[in-house]
């Protein structure tokens, strides 16, 4: 008969695992570490989970904020993109007097009362305790249509690994000791970047090491009618207020010192913006951003905001009918709007790019100074602005022209000619689209009469035309794109300077509206390369930046 052995009362008789868990505040604890008897002198060992945030802001682009009419929490909402649908319905056919009295940079501001994908894509969520929630984040302020799955992709993906990590060792909730996370799939992944040397795929150790820190996204939403340079002092002081919350509030001095910025179009000019202000303006941001990833950005602005300003967006689609599908619908907005105004091509922006085709009193323009040139014109039939678009009272005339020269002239021009010096910040990657037909160049090019008879350079014409009377002839033009590389909206040629001052470029097949499409389902062999690209430029930057002594 085996003798029974009496257990060892100083050695452990059972080891517990215990994952994290986070309260309301951020605050990290491990439930149920005291509930061994003590005969079995047991230990609990408790998972640790990264301990600093590194705050990642995503900038929406021009149209992908959310606004509403007055600043209180219940005013009514003006521009509102919960799905593409309701958004057609409301804005096709308005007139060009509705638009202009709805989307006034003055009576307009941010929403965040938009709709918000709740899909979790990881083993613990993101939507509160361990994060504020995604409403408290700004998520509601960018057009769900356009962000919202992208939003919660990308927030998965950028804390999935540590989960996998963490719950890998606990064999919890159907991941396993060999569960990966979804940023491991692209460890040694080329993507075709362009870079000085050799590109630089993402290794192991550059995965490890970000593994360290948790990334809560945050939106930064903002008024894209107004001056792009007011939301960039608003940029400055949101910075300010993620790092507080996260020193002082939510996790209790968990925040590192700076930011990550993702941008969209219209919003890398706000970002660069923030970060090298004009002199004697509010103080930049830089020394705040550990380095910033612009997507599709139009770094010295494009033609095709010259072509929806003179003649509509009624050739793009479903999109062009939202935004106005002729200049009677879509000038009267702009011509008020100084952010979209500034997508214009600034005087960097390679010359010609508008021309005149035609007898000899319409020669080529030369746009090496745009603003004498074609922005404040007022005595050609191929101006930027027509005064009397919707009006016909000359006072009222005259009272358009003198506010949009004045904004054209002050507020546009110098945000131009700041940002043209090429201020950018020192870690700055960039992604942009070279397969779709761009505006690179544009060329009024005369035509035969078409349409319903008219003298109104407006009505009753085939999209893109302008017809007008010049002495008693009346003359037509079409005005034609040059169908060059670009994602439809911004061509290759803006990017001439900001590629040259990035870490890492990807030129790849995207369009501008969709540069940050995903799919639904969380795998890495879906990301596309623009996708992919954003996160491993956060790791990179990470990895560069952030020591590991800055952990726990």
């Amino acid at each position: 008969m085996t003798e029974k052995k009496t257990p060892d009362p100083d050695k452990c008789q059972h080891v517990s695992y215990h994952l994290p868990q986070w309260d309301e505040n951020g605050k990290c604890h491990w439930n149920g570490i005291q509930l061994q008897h003590k005969s079995l002198n047991a230990k609990a060992r408790c998972i640790l989970p990264p301990t600093k945030v590194i705050p990642v802001i995503f900038i929406p682009g021009v149209m992908g904020t959310n606004l509403k009419k007055g600043k209180r929490q219940g005013s009514e909402a003006v521009w509102r993109g919960d799905n593409l649908v309701n958004v057609l319905f409301q804005w096709s056919g308005r007139s060009g007097k509705t638009r202009s009295e709805l989307l006034n940079p003055k009576t307009t501001f941010v929403d965040n009362r938009g709709d918000i994908d709740n899909t979790v894509h990881t083993p613990f969520s993101d939507d509160g305790c361990l994060f504020p929630s995604r409403r408290e984040r700004g998520w509601g302020e960018a057009l769900a249509f356009s962000y919202s799955q992208f939003l919660s992709v990308f927030q998965g993906a950028l804390v999935d690994d540590w989960q996998c990590d963490v719950v890998g060792l606990k064999q919890s909730r159907g991941y396993s000791f060999e569960a990966r996370g979804i940023l491991n799939g692209l460890v040694g992944e080329r993507l075709n970047t362009e870079e000085a040397e050799n590109e630089s795929v993402l290794t192991s150790d550059e995965l490890t090491h970000f593994k360290h820190f948790l990334y809560p996204v945050h939106v930064f939403g903002y008024n894209w009618l107004q001056d792009n340079a007011i939301s960039a002092a608003n940029l400055t002081r949101y910075i300010d207020e993620i790092l507080n919350l996260y020193r002082y509030k939510h996790g209790y001095g968990l925040a590192t010192e700076k930011v990550i910025l993702v941008t969209h179009s219209m919003g890398g000019l706000v970002a660069r913006y923030a970060m090298n202000p004009a002199e004697g303006s509010f103080n930049g941001c830089q020394d705040k951003v550990l380095g910033v990833i612009h997507g599709v950005i139009p770094d010295l602005g494009s033609p095709a905001a010259y072509r929806r300003m003179k003649t509509g967006a009624g050739q793009e689609g479903i999109a062009g009918n939202v935004l106005g599908v002729n200049a009677k619908e879509l000038m009267p907005l702009l011509a008020r709007a100084p952010g979209p105004l500034q997508l214009l091509p600034y005087p960097k922006y390679k010359s010609p790019w508008l021309m005149i085709d035609g007898d000899g009193n319409y020669p080529k323009v030369d746009n090496s100074d745009p603003f004498t040139d074609i922005y404040l014109r007022n005595d050609v039939w191929w101006k930027l602005y027509q005064s009397d678009i919707i009006h016909s009272d000359n006072f009222i005339i005259d009272k358009n022209w003198k506010s949009y020269t004045k904004l054209v002239d002050i507020n546009v021009r110098n945000f131009m000619v700041h940002q043209a010096q090429g201020l950018y910040h020192p870690n700055t990657y960039v992604f942009y689209g070279e397969t779709v037909d761009s505006d690179a160049s544009l060329k009024w090019h005369k035509t035969t009469l078409s349409g319903v008879f008219s003298l109104s350079g407006l009505d009753n014409l085939p999209q893109n035309h302008y017809r007008f009377m010049y002495g008693n002839t009346v003359n037509e033009y079409k005005l034609q794109s040059s169908n060059s590389q670009g994602d439809g909206t911004v061509p290759v040629e803006s990017l001439l300077s900001i590629q040259y001052a990035a870490k890492s470029v990807l030129a790849t097949n995207v369009d501008h509206q969709s540069a940050y499409r995903v799919e639904n389902i969380f795998t890495t062999d879906l990301l596309t390369p623009a996708v992919k690209f954003t996160l491993r430029s956060i790791i990179k930057i990470v990895h560069k930046e952030v020591a590991c002594e800055a952990v726990g």
